[in-house]
């Protein structure tokens, strides 16, 4: 029987590592945004607006860079840029919703392009990050090197 060629055990794993860390990093700074002294109603809509989507962005980042560390078999790049994107689309995005005091179709509108506008960057720097690690790490056991 042939192994599968992706490590989707280890990756599922780092897209829940990644989703559940970016709504915990989005509800703790959401948190310290309100007990902060108010300055003024638009200033602390920024803020908590600001803190989430930093909280949600930092998750994502890490979920991201945590993929290609993890992962045994097939591309580390890919294993990290799919963790990524798959966990702005299995938690982050059902969060947004269940968070939004607006209609759906305004909420859909947002995700998506929040999602290209801001959360692709953290995912794909998180990705390339975690792809430079395994690199980095693999090259003091080096498999070129042994005849």
């Amino acid at each position: 029987m042939e192994r599968p060629r992706f490590d989707w055990t280890r990756m599922l794993a780092a897209t829940a590592v990644g989703g559940a860390l970016a709504v915990v990093l989005a509800e703790a700074l959401l948190h310290h945004a309100r007990s902060t002294p108010a300055v003024g109603p638009t200033a602390d809509t920024l803020e908590e607006a600001f803190d989430n989507l930093l909280g949600l962005g930092i998750g994502l980042f890490v979920g991201s860079a945590v993929a290609p560390l993890v992962v045994r078999r097939g591309s580390r790049l890919l294993a990290g840029l799919t963790a990524g994107v798959a966990a702005y689309a299995l938690v982050v995005t059902p969060y947004l919703f269940l968070t939004s005091d607006v209609d759906a179709g305004e909420t859909w509108t947002f995700v998506v392009a929040m999602f290209f506008l801001y959360f692709l960057s953290f995912v794909l720097l998180g990705a390339v990050l975690g792809w430079a690690i395994d690199r980095f790490r693999d090259r003091g056991t080096s498999r070129e090197l042994t005849v």
